[in-house]
């Protein structure tokens, strides 16, 4: 029987400093136990000690993978602040439609966990007579794997949020009670393993998606600090999202986006509650300027 490891306070801080220059992420302190719980049972489970086993997650590849994978919070379920999607619906896509009919909508799914953000934009936006191409990344590998098979438990569909549009993705219900999307759904789907928090490394800028009409990066920034939530904005905004594309963040994130954070080709519009950005095109910036003047 392993020896049970009790990780003190000061010992769990040094894991969680390694879990932050690993992925950015600063843990809240409800998930905190969660990561304690990890740790003691990987230690006693392997017979490590808890030197031998901090020094491991700087080389060993595999341990470092679980060690993310164990340790980042994967809690999401289908058309999650369903306020958002109504706007898409309602306004975003109609209006890509009118003016663009035949051309692709490029979604990005920034931190799309086990995948029912990518899926519901999917569908929403064949609903709308639109052709999606939605990349769907996260820096959990076993999530991504997840969102590829595009399979999900009844749990993705939630009785409180969401439940305006649970009608898109119910005729895909099994009668397990599973949620299984089929290839043509899934076509419109590409996933990629993406850690936010190293977006600029030369590996990272060359696999960025680009030209991205609508970006999703929702309920991330709360983990991050300050300085690097400004920096993933700024790379996203320059790199990734086209001119007169939208970015959503999670509402309760947006308050701690402010003018010191956000690029400034980025305007925060609303529509009623709902708050989002808006990247302001070249032509536009040129006319101010051309104004001012």
């Amino acid at each position: 029987m392993a020896e049970k490891i009790v990780l003190k306070e000061d010992i769990l801080d040094s894991f969680i400093s390694i879990l932050t220059t690993l992925t950015g992420i600063i843990p809240r302190a409800s998930h905190r136990d969660g990561i304690k719980y990890f740790i003691e049972k990987k230690i006693a489970e392997n017979n490590y000690s808890i030197d031998e086993y901090r020094k491991l997650l700087f080389t060993d590849k595999n341990l470092i993978s679980e060690f993310v994978n164990e340790c980042t919070v994967n809690e999401t379920y289908f058309f999650r602040e369903e306020k958002q999607f109504a706007l898409l619906k309602n306004k975003i896509f109609p209006n890509w439609r009118y003016k663009s009919p035949e051309k692709e909508i490029k979604i990005w799914s920034a931190a799309c966990s086990y995948g029912e953000e990518a899926y519901s934009l999917a569908v929403m936006a064949l609903l709308c007579g639109l052709n999606p191409m939605v990349t769907a990344s996260d820096i959990n590998s076993e999530v991504i794997e997840h969102c590829k098979d595009g399979v999900f438990l009844s749990t993705s569909l939630r009785s409180v949020d969401g439940v305006s549009y649970q009608k898109l993705v119910l005729p895909y219900q099994r009668e397990d009670r599973k949620i299984a999307f089929p290839q043509d759904i899934k076509n419109h789907i590409t996933t990629m393993q993406m850690n936010l928090a190293e977006l600029d490394s030369p590996k990272n800028i060359l696999i960025l998606p680009k030209n991205q009409n609508i970006i999703f990066i929702r309920n991330v920034f709360i983990y991050f600090s300050i300085e690097l939530r400004k920096q993933i904005l700024k790379i996203i905004t320059d790199n990734c999202l086209a001119d007169d594309g939208y970015l959503f963040v999670s509402m309760n994130e947006i308050a701690q986006l402010d003018s010191t954070i956000v690029p400034k080709s980025l305007e925060k519009l609303s529509d009623g509650n709902v708050f989002y950005f808006h990247k302001i095109s070249d032509a536009t910036r040129a006319g101010d300027k051309k104004e001012v003047l």
